[in-house]
């Protein structure tokens, strides 16, 4: 028996946009010619929306483990972007800052980014990217909606 499968479903559309975003992203860190990668790149970001936070949220976040996480956060330690410091409530959790260094690399993860959404929105009118971005936001909250606040509200430092 062969099941048909709408391969223009919401997720298969979400899926297919963001993994085609992350390529025109990376193209763009790569042209940048950044001291990090696409992906250490995503980790600085996330890590700038969410301000000091335990290294296993930050993870959940962006979709990673926190084994995997970890590695990008070796790298960026040694670099001197990021800093780990034992959490005061709890030694065994790891709490992950930004250090003042990473500032001029975030600009340029910014200026990444613009460009970025630039190239993906290029052929919309405004007014329908913005609609999107406003239709997206409202989906996020919808679908991260109470978890999402109790789990920053609570782990966030």
């Amino acid at each position: 028996m062969r099941t048909k499968i709408d391969t223009d479903s919401f997720g298969f559309l979400f899926n297919d946009i963001a993994r085609i975003t992350r390529g025109v992203f990376a193209r763009e860190i790569e042209a940048s010619r950044l001291p990090v990668t696409a992906a250490e790149a995503r980790v600085m970001a996330h890590m700038a929306r969410s301000g000091p936070t335990r290294q296993h949220l930050l993870a959940e976040s962006l979709g990673m483990t926190p084994m995997s996480l970890t590695g990008f956060l070796d790298r960026l330690e040694a670099a001197g972007l990021v800093a780990r410091e034992a959490d005061p409530k709890d030694r065994r959790a790891k709490i992950v800052t930004l250090s003042p260094k990473a500032a001029g690399t975030l600009a340029q993860i910014a200026q990444a980014g613009e460009r970025t959404e630039q190239l993906i929105s290029n052929g919309l009118c405004p007014e329908d990217w913005q609609t999107f971005l406003k239709t997206a936001r409202q989906l996020r909250a919808h679908i991260d909606g109470p978890r999402g606040a109790a789990s920053k509200a609570e782990d966030t430092v």
